[in-house]
């Protein structure tokens, strides 16, 4: 992925800087989850030669040995060139492996499926090992030349490193890896635990204290993650020179990766600050600014309503799921997919449980349904016609109900599920 987007656009652009590490990785990941959203197997090979070229460019530049670690020098969206594994590039690297392995069964090319998942499975054996401290995931600084120091208080220790810091962006790669269900990158305690040293070493609910001599976007009284700190020594000299800024679409990525692993209060407390923060009287409320007005990243919001409904859509698979985690008793939000957008909703107790999908616009084609609440002889109708369907428990708890045909909800009908309820099973 070139430093710069290149114009006009379709210009092919001349590689005077860096490859970003980081783009390129997450590029492969969004192919896979569009490939979700609309399931257009046709636009999937299409692009499936230039994901496999866009993937393996990392076994020359980043990965020369092909052992699931980037060593190489690895610039990313700080601006700024990371020397040596870390899991900030690491995380969108075992993503990338992941979905593209996914994407090469699909489509039956088994021995690349195979190639990548070895790669993958090495990659992350060692992140394990050797950069999890016991309460995160740190950066282990490999000097691109012998005159540069490995002492990180060094003038010759390269600048707008990370070493033994605690970033917020540690786990970015996990947090795609949530939202496209496509398991754990790495071990799932550590992961809790490095999201949960995030949010006690990074979160700060008053800046008053807090020194950055960078660019303001969170001051005084107010609340706010900081990118990086470094809560057991080792500051670089010279950090990476965001470290002690505020940004709202990290806040949000940590915030809704924290919804996903269970850490409910963690996250609406960040959540919380960021809005206390764009209330209007201080600043424009429709305008989360960083490196300019509007600026994407803050986009990230939009993984609170996925992680807070644990809302997943598979069009190739027809699979629906969502399992509230905040007002399950009684919940609805909107949802939208490739071929239409609605409401779910579910409501549940003294022995009665329902679940709908209303289609508002578009259409939506479905096999499976999963519930994050436990229902017995669940009956299922489209637009008041029954339709068959088998329940099974999931063992993370609720229900599974696959469909005896794909099932068509069109603009303006209703999938209705109702049933016992029954609090045993219930997620």
């Amino acid at each position: 992925m070139t430093f710069r987007m290149p114009l006009p656009l379709g210009t092919i652009p001349e590689p005077t800087f860096h490859a970003a590490a980081d783009g390129q990785m997450g590029g492969i990941l969004k192919v896979y989850r569009e490939w979700q959203i609309c399931g257009n197997e046709e636009w999937l090979k299409s692009l499936w030669p230039s994901v496999k070229r866009a993937l393996e460019y990392a076994w020359c530049e980043w990965d020369k040995d092909k052992d699931g670690v980037m060593e190489g020098v690895q610039h990313n969206t700080y601006d700024i060139e990371f020397h040596g594994p870390n899991t900030m590039m690491g995380s969108f690297y075992l993503g990338a492996l992941r979905a593209a392995e996914e994407i090469a069964r699909h489509l039956g090319e088994h021995d690349k499926a195979e190639e990548y998942r070895r790669v993958y499975e090495s990659g992350r054996a060692w992140m394990d090992e050797h950069l999890f401290n016991g309460e995160y995931y740190i950066h282990e600084v490999r000097p691109a030349s012998p005159e540069m120091s490995t002492d990180p208080q060094s003038p010759d220790f390269p600048k707008y490193q990370l070493g033994r810091g605690c970033l917020s962006d540690q786990l970015i790669g996990q947090w795609v890896a949530r939202m496209l269900r496509l398991g754990d990158l790495f071990d799932h305690e550590h992961v809790r635990k490095a999201l949960q040293s995030v949010f006690r070493y990074n979160w700060k609910s008053d800046l008053s204290e807090h020194a950055n001599p960078q660019r303001i976007y969170a001051l005084n009284d107010e609340a706010g993650l900081l990118l990086a700190t470094w809560p057991h020594g080792g500051r670089p000299l010279f950090p990476f020179p965001y470290s002690d800024e505020v940004w709202t679409g990290i806040e949000y990525q940590v915030a809704s990766h924290l919804i996903y692993e269970g850490f409910l209060e963690e996250g609406l407390a960040i959540v919380k600050g960021v809005r206390d923060r764009y209330t209007g009287e201080r600043r424009n409320p429709w305008n989360e600014f960083e490196c300019g007005n509007h600026y994407a990243r803050a986009m990230a919001s939009y993984a609170l309503l996925l992680a807070l409904a644990d809302f997943f859509y598979s069009a190739p698979r027809g699979l629906l799921r969502f399992a509230p985690r905040v007002y399950a008793e009684d919940f609805a939000c909107f949802f939208s997919v490739d071929s239409g957008w609605g409401v779910v909703k579910q409501a549940f107790g003294a022995g009665y449980g329902r679940a709908e999908v209303q289609v508002h616009r578009g259409a939506l084609t479905l096999r499976e349904v999963q519930l994050g609440f436990a229902l017995s002889q669940p009956q299922v109708r489209v637009a008041g016609k029954a339709v068959q369907a088998v329940a099974t428990p999931l063992a993370e708890g609720g229900v599974h109900l696959v469909f005896e045909e794909p099932v068509i909800i069109r603009q303006g009908e209703t999938l209705v599920i109702d049933g016992n309820y029954s609090s045993t099973g219930e997620k």
